[in-house]
Formats: C-alpha cells, structure tokens, sequence
C-alpha cells in the first residue's frame, strides 16, 4: 500500500517534536516527510515533497500559515489540510480566507483527538486516490476500446430498442453524436466483383469492401451526419440524418442524390457492379431499423428491375414481394459467434441453420455451393478486421477444391465446422490477449465493489461496451459466466465473514449484496455445500 505523505509545519519545535515522535504515523499508512518552523520553509516543503495531507498551525514568525496556504492555492496544491492552533487564530483565519481547511484541531489537542482527524483525513485521501485510480483506467481501457464502441454503437442503431439503452445514451454523449431533431434513412449499397470464378479469391471481397467504404467516407467528410454502420461481405449500410428542418418531402431526394454519387464513384474507381437501395426516412433515431427493414426488402427485388441500380420504395409499388433472401442473417451469426472464440455457440448455430435448411425442398448442390460462397466472403471481411486472411489458418486454402466436397446439407455442415471451428480457436486466443486489460479490470472491480449492485449491464456501461459483447468477452477470457463469477466472490467473502465469528449471518448476506437472506442461505449452500449455520461448527 502506497504510504501517504505528510508535513508539519509550526514554529514551536516541542509540538513538531511531540506529532513526530507521538502519533502512530505507520498504523495509518502515513510519514512524516518533511517538518518547517514557518510557512516559507513550509511552502519550500511542501514544493519538494507534494505531500497529500499539510498540519500547520496559523500563526508565525517570517510567514504565517494563511499566507503559505494562499500562495499554495494559487499553485493548485489541493492538499487535505489540518490546522492545529489556537482557537483565536482559527478565528482570523476564517476571517481572512477560504482555507478549504479539512478539519480543525484547536490547541492543546489529545493524541486520541489528533489520530481520530489523521485516520479520517488517511481515509478520505485512499478513497480519492482510488477513485482517481479507476476513473484513468476507465479512460485508458475507453481509449483501447474505441473502435470496437464506434461499430457497437452504430450497428446498433440498425436494432429495435437499441436507442433505450443506457449504452446508446452514454456513447452517444461521449462521442458527441446529437441524433436530436433529424429525420434518418438508411442506404444499403450491395456491389459484385466482376471475375472468372477460377481467379476468385476468398480476400478479394473483403479488400473491395474496406475500398466501397474507403469510397464513402471520402465523399461524406464534408457531409454532416453520415455514418457507415455495418459493413457485410458484399453489403455497405450507411445511416444518412437530415437536419429536420429540411421538408420530409425533400430528405429522400437527398439520400437519392447522394446515393447516386456512391454508385457513380464505385463504378468508376472499383469497376464493380453496384446497387443501392434506400428506406423509409424515419422521424426520430428510434425509427432506425424500421428504415433498414425497408431498405433490404427494397433491395431484395432487385433482381426483378435488372434496368434499375437505386431502388426506392416508388419502384415496387407494383411488384408482388415474394423474393426469398439467402440466409445471411445466419452466415452473419455464426461468423460472429466465430470471431468471438466461441466454439459452443459456433456448433449451435451451425446446427440451427442446417436444421432450417432441412426444412422444406431441400438446397441443390449448387445453391449449396453458392451458400458456401457467401458465408467464406463473410468470413473473410471479418477476418480482414484483424489482419488475418482464411490462408493463413487454412494453409493452402482453395474455395473451388473446396466446393468439390459439397454434395448434400449434411456435407455442408460438415464442410462449416472444419472450416470454422480452427479459426474460433486462433480467436479466443487473440481474444483473450486483446482484452485482458478490460477483464482484468472488471474482475479486480468485482473484488473491490461485491457488495453493491454490480449487474453486467453497470459494468458494460463503464467501459464503454455493450452487455452482450462484455458477456462474451468475459466467458471468452476467464471460461466462466459473469453471474458465476460475482456469485463466486461474493460466497467467498461471506465464508471469510463467517469464519471471523465476528457477523450473524443476515448481516453478512447484506455485506455481500444480498437483500433476501434466505436466497443467500440457498447461493451459499449451493456454492460450498454448508449451510451458513454449519460453517462455525
């Protein structure tokens, strides 16, 4: 434990003499660090030593203790002071100026009166200090994080509730990002590589993802309000907000233009064959998705107006909607699931999708293979994220030998968890490195605040990450459910409680956040196989 430091300062060396020698300084994690006989010499130690608390008296020779305390001020030294002086003293110092005096001992003083104030002064500097302590880690770990806060808070813009939550409201903030009085529409732009499949390879897509956007952002850094959300193999989702007091009637024609200039420049940079489509505008940030819905239906029908490449909710009006979507959503989890190194969820939604493509007419071999297609694209772009490739844990990894393999559904669910479950493993090890500073943080905090109310969703919104990204971390990181956790540490130190004889058992049950003393009794039975009765026994 760090030692605080302190200095006296008083021109009577019988006092100086008395508090050094007197006072149980080491008991409450304090030394003396230096000693004046008036307050120039006390400022001068003051300056050398930077101590956290300052015992002066008020009144003495060459300057008194209100001037050095002054001059100290106006330094912004902001160190607890404790005067020990006369009460007439004490008197014109109030007079004379706002101290911010921490307490006030008026001569003579006790030795129990003296280490009553330093223990309470001690006290309130470790509490300060380990605020302090925190609140620059919480900024560091927010620094760390920021990247990955930014595509959480704008990919959950695309999701119903998602502006509700005290993430959203939080971020928001911190980023500065005012989504008040606008009208918002999302613009989806789908783009296909022009290639000979034989030449095609898995992080070729990805590179032209990175490059459409690298082509959006360019174009809207002049634009207020555009942000690029999501980025999906083949699929950019861009966000557009319009002041609202541009007409409803106009905010469309804008996102249209603009969306025209989008496919304008990837055609003539990227050479690629690119469409768009853009939703209903939407009234307030909670309409979001509802436009995003809008706007992958409205691109689901593309393939119907092959003459249209920006398609709005007019160019439907009198097409019946019976397009079936390939099951991105799908490729989209379970690459998620992947990325995030967990190989339960990976064998789980695997399952799921095959269960579902089991379900009516079942796929051709080449629907099959085109599945297979798309879900290495996705792969590939979420891998691009953190500098790796399918090759580089695939040796040798070729798509079309690949496609060879694929025969029925079965085969390619096969085919998927060979494919995907070494890449889940590379991950959970990177994962596991990349946010142990985070993890470390939020289980040293458990240990520190077990008996407060310390839900996941508190601790996400300290660091700046959503509920369920923390969730998956933290399970990734320490192979234990957050809630076990916190439920481990608490049964932990109420067995240390008890053991002490010094608690009942209902105060202990409060001491470690439990309100329901027999829903404890019941944790704590469950967790060491004792009833809290049985464990002094």
């Amino acid at each position: 434990m760090k030692m605080i430091k302190a200095v006296i300062i008083d021109d009577d060396m019988t006092t100086i003499h008395g508090l050094t020698r007197s006072v149980r300084w080491n008991d409450y994690g304090i030394e003396v660090a230096g000693t004046a006989k008036n307050g120039r010499e006390g400022l001068e130690q003051v300056r050398a030593h930077r101590p956290e608390i300052i015992l002066t008296d008020i009144y003495m020779p060459v300057m008194d203790g209100i001037e050095m305390l002054k001059a100290l001020r106006e330094e912004g030294n902001r160190a607890e002071v404790i005067i020990l002086s006369g009460y007439e003293d004490f008197k014109y110092a109030q007079s004379a100026v706002k101290l911010q005096v921490n307490d006030y001992l008026s001569k003579p003083a006790t030795l129990d009166e003296i280490e009553r104030v330093l223990q309470e002064v001690a006290d309130k500097i470790r509490k300060k200090m380990h605020s302090e302590r925190e609140e620059k880690e919480l900024r560091e770990l927010l620094e760390r994080n920021l990247s990955t806060t930014k595509r959480q808070m704008l990919k959950g813009l695309l999701e119903p509730g998602f502006c509700q939550t005290a993430f959203f409201d939080k971020v928001s903030d911190y980023l500065k990002m005012d989504l008040s009085q606008q009208y918002f529409t999302v613009l989806l732009i789908e783009f296909f590589i022009n290639r000979e499949r034989n030449s095609y390879r898995p992080r070729d897509l990805s590179l032209f993802a990175y490059a459409v956007k690298n082509i959006v952002d360019e174009l809207s850094q002049y634009k207020k309000g555009v942000y690029v959300a999501d980025i999906q193999r083949n699929l950019i989702t861009v966000i557009v907000s319009t002041p609202a007091q541009v007409k409803r009637e106009n905010v469309k024609r804008q996102v249209t233009q603009m969306a025209a200039e989008f496919l304008e420049n990837i055609q003539k940079y990227l050479k690629l064959q690119v469409w768009a489509s853009v939703g209903l505008a939407a009234d307030h940030v909670s309409g979001i998705p509802k436009s995003y819905a809008s706007a992958i239906d409205l691109l689901a029908q593309r393939e119907k107006m092959s003459d249209k490449q920006l398609i709005t909710e007019e160019d439907i009006k009198d097409i019946s909607k019976t397009t079936v979507r390939r099951p991105m959503e799908s490729y989209q989890a379970i690459v998620d699931a992947v990325m995030m190194g967990q190989e339960d969820l990976v064998e789980e939604r695997i399952a799921e999708l095959t269960k579902n493509l089991h379900k009516g007419a079942i796929p051709s071999i080449s629907v099959l293979r085109e599945f297979s297609i798309d879900i290495v694209a996705v792969l590939a772009l979420a891998l691009h994220d953190h500098g790796l490739q399918v090759e580089d844990i695939h040796a040798g990894f070729n798509m079309y030998k690949e496609l060879e393999l694929l025969y029925s559904v079965d085969d390619f669910a096969a085919w998927l968890r060979d494919l995907l479950l070494p890449v889940c493993e590379v991950m959970n090890r990177r994962g596991s490195q990349k946010h142990r500073k985070t993890i470390e943080f939020i289980m040293r905090y458990v240990q520190e605040h077990y008996s407060e109310d310390i839900t996941l969703d508190v601790l996400a919104e300290k660091v700046y990450l959503t509920r369920n990204y923390l969730s998956q971390i933290f399970k990734q990181a320490t192979g234990e459910n957050y809630n076990s956790y916190l439920t481990r540490v608490r049964m932990e130190k109420a067995k240390e409680l008890m053991l002490s004889g010094n608690y009942k058992v209902f105060e202990i049950s409060q001491m470690v956040g439990y309100k329901n003393n027999a829903y404890f009794s019941q944790l704590f039975k469950k967790h060491t196989g004792l009833n809290p009765s049985e464990i002094n026994q």
